[in-house]
């Protein structure tokens, strides 16, 4: 029987109940782990570990696909060295690739596409697809709420695990350089500065909405190791992109305005740009209207930011939202005319372009049916799976032996 093989999958049980759900519906599903952490959280009708190296896995992975005819891949983020490579795979091989990723929208969300997501996406996005569109009219009942305790858990888990096992999968080369005792004292440090930020900056937010509403710009910063900023953007960290940008504040912003860099809370315990930010706006002049926060609540910011500036964090969707216009420093799909500015960051101190609120409304319910699932990878995660099958389902359905379950055409699904 045919089926679908799940790769590395985001921290906690979510690919594993996607498993179980699978195979409930006739689908042969399987699991590849690449560490003790992936087999920890991993569940699927055949599993495997892969003990090889990076330069052996793309023959590798080719025989497996071909061996237990597999119709589907499906991972976590689509520009891992180990998914990059299956993806190559999948196209040669005819395999439909699936890529699951945090939500465009969030928090009450998942992203789920077919051959890739953000820069990857294969999505028509282009202003004459998003108004041609004709909308199903299909509607949000999932709230999810806070989900950094759950993130954090599972975190932990599976690193320590990873460190267990670390001599089975010796080849074994993580996305990200940090071992797993570096992991751990980030999330300890990540607990500490949550609670210190909350009682030390809560003044901040009150002071901004107060004295400088519609004078401050607000600079939302990624995590450090962020893909969408080394594969989809020019910038070879987050310092690069804080030096442009408080150079430019500094030479074509008024002297009354503000800039505001809020720190990402995922990155709340990894890294600090305090010095670093506090030495460059001394340098240009501007040390009193820089203003660097982590924990303030992001949609009040908006609410009063004059604009925001983002390489291409989903933030900038948020942002649309409130109608705060917006400029990208790097490629993102929302970037498009009557959405985003689309001059340079130095025009936009001077002339802000604003947000087609019309267009906005048809672009946010095509982004919405086309590549968003309800639910989340740590909460609400049955209902998110459910609505992955439909979607997958025709795609799959050669491969299941007896017939889908009644709603399984995308039209249908778009539709309930």
């Amino acid at each position: 029987m045919s089926g679908v093989v799940f790769l590395q999958g985001p921290h906690g049980p979510f690919f594993a109940r996607c498993a179980r759900y699978f195979s409930a519906q006739g689908l042969a599903t399987h699991k590849i782990n690449f560490n003790g952490g992936d087999r920890l959280f991993g569940w699927a009708d055949h599993q495997v570990d892969y003990c090889g190296g990076q330069a052996a896995w793309p023959e590798y992975f080719a025989g497996y696909v071909r061996q237990h005819d597999i119709r589907a891949v499906v991972v976590y983020g689509d520009c891992r060295y180990y998914h990059r490579q299956a993806r190559t795979i999948c196209d040669e091989l005819g395999v439909s690739f699936w890529a699951f990723e945090e939500g465009y929208l969030r928090p009450d969300f998942v992203t789920l596409e077919q051959g890739g997501v953000n820069g990857f996406s294969e999505i028509d996005w282009r202003p004459t697809a998003v108004e041609s569109y004709r909308p199903h009219n299909r509607s949000n009942t999932v709230h999810i709420g806070q989900t950094f305790w759950q993130r954090a858990w599972f975190a932990i888990a599976y690193y320590i695990t990873s460190r267990i096992f670390r001599q089975q999968f010796c080849g074994y080369r993580h996305h990200r350089s940090r071992n797993w005792v570096q992991e751990g004292a980030c999330w300890l440090t990540s607990f500490y500065r949550k609670g210190l930020y909350k009682l030390t900056q809560r003044r901040y937010l009150s002071a901004l909405v107060k004295r400088h509403s519609r004078e401050f710009y607000l600079y939302a910063l990624q995590t450090q190791d962020d893909f969408q900023i080394r594969e989809h953007s020019d910038y070879d960290s987050i310092e690069d992109s804080i030096t442009e940008v408080i150079r430019s504040f500094a030479q074509g912003a008024a002297e009354h305005e503000l800039l505001v860099i809020k720190h990402h809370p995922m990155d709340r315990g990894f890294c600090h740009y305090g010095k670093w930010i506090n030495r460059l706006a001394r340098q240009h002049g501007v040390s009193g209207r820089v203003v660097y926060c982590h924990d303030l609540h992001l949609p009040t910011l908006l609410k009063h930011a004059k604009g925001l500036i983002t390489i291409n964090s989903t933030v900038g969707i948020s942002a649309l939202l409130h109608k705060v216009p917006t400029i990208t420093l790097g490629r993102a799909l929302y970037d498009q005319p009557g959405l985003t500015h689309q001059g340079t960051l130095s025009e936009f101190w001077q002339a802000t372009q604003p947000v087609d609120v019309e267009f906005f409304r048809q672009f946010r319910t095509y982004l919405y049916e086309r590549s968003q699932l309800d639910g989340s990878f740590f909460r609400n995660m049955d209902h998110a799976i459910e609505q992955a099958w439909l979607r997958m389902a025709p795609a799959l359905a050669s491969g299941i032996e007896r017939p889908l379950t009644p709603v399984a055409e995308e039209e249908e699904y778009l539709a309930a």
